[in-house]
């Protein structure tokens, strides 16, 4: 976000198949995006079971659907991007998983007919992280989960948010309003790589109202509330010490009434209902 106009806007598939190759070093070279990665890695083993039959939606290059697998789920991952899926079945080919991870090319708003050619397309619950804010329509989505998912199974996923707090704190100080202010847009701009494609921020409320019905809303945080979005990292770079403390803090206190509703991205655990 905060892209200069003159990049190509292109689809997210075709974004990320460009930067397939290049995706993996976001961890090493970007202290924000490593702390968040880390933290959905967390929420996602205490949320799921060993032995539980999952689908991850954008599930880029495979590394969460691996950590699963290692945990004793069964994960099916789906990406747009035929370039991340390939990387992903690398990694997977490389470890010893006993056969628990498949990755399919498709759109989360294809999942429907992606999982129906899976032998067994009923699922214990999913997950998806950063991935669905690419979906200008998340009602394919939920459909396509309503169908796969049993009742009473969870759907665990993070999605861009409409309102910072933090970035919004630092937009104001900066004399910068447009900085936050461009969620509030229907749409706006993400940089990948040398290209840029379109993100949709939602509040806690519309993600709530865009998996209804089917879905029920159990619990929301923010991630990360202290810490501020991922572009802020280089100048961040210079403090080491402060990035290590904002990030502990940040851990903590994602959760706490109020601050839950105001993270760069907001995390949902979703109720698949009767």
């Amino acid at each position: 976000m905060g892209t200069p106009s003159r990049l190509e806007i292109v689809d997210s598939a075709q974004a990320y198949d460009g930067y397939a190759v290049r995706y993996d070093s976001l961890l090493s070279e970007n202290h924000i995006n490593a702390h968040m990665r880390s933290v959905m890695t967390s929420l996602e083993r205490a949320t799921f079971r060993p032995g539980e039959r999952l689908v991850e939606l954008g599930c880029g290059t495979g590394d969460e659907a691996i950590e699963l697998a290692s945990h004793g789920c069964d994960v099916v991952g789906i990406d747009p991007s035929a370039e991340m899926i390939r990387v992903a079945r690398e990694k997977a080919a490389s470890r010893t998983l006993r056969g628990r991870l498949r990755f399919h090319v498709g759109y989360a708003r294809d999942a429907a007919a992606v999982l129906s050619r899976e032998d067994n397309p009923h699922f214990d619950g999913g997950f998806s992280s950063f991935a669905l804010s690419y979906e200008e329509d998340l009602e394919k989505v939920r459909a396509g989960l309503v169908e796969h998912i049993k009742p009473g199974g969870v759907f665990l996923a993070a999605v861009m948010n409409r309102l910072s707090g933090i970035e919004w704190t630092i937009a104001m100080a900066s004399l910068h309003p447009s900085l936050s202010g461009r969620r509030l847009a229907r749409a706006t701009r993400h940089k990948v790589g040398n290209v840029q494609t379109t993100v949709y921020c939602r509040s806690p409320r519309q993600l709530s109202h865009a998996f209804s019905p089917g879905f029920t809303l159990e619990r929301i945080r923010g991630l990360p509330v202290v810490l501020p979005p991922h572009y802020a990292n280089r100048p961040l770079r210079r403090w080491p010490t402060l990035l290590e403390a904002l990030s502990r803090i940040d851990a903590r206190v994602g959760g706490w009434p109020l601050l839950d509703e105001l993270g760069d991205q907001t995390v949902v655990w979703l109720r698949r209902t009767p």
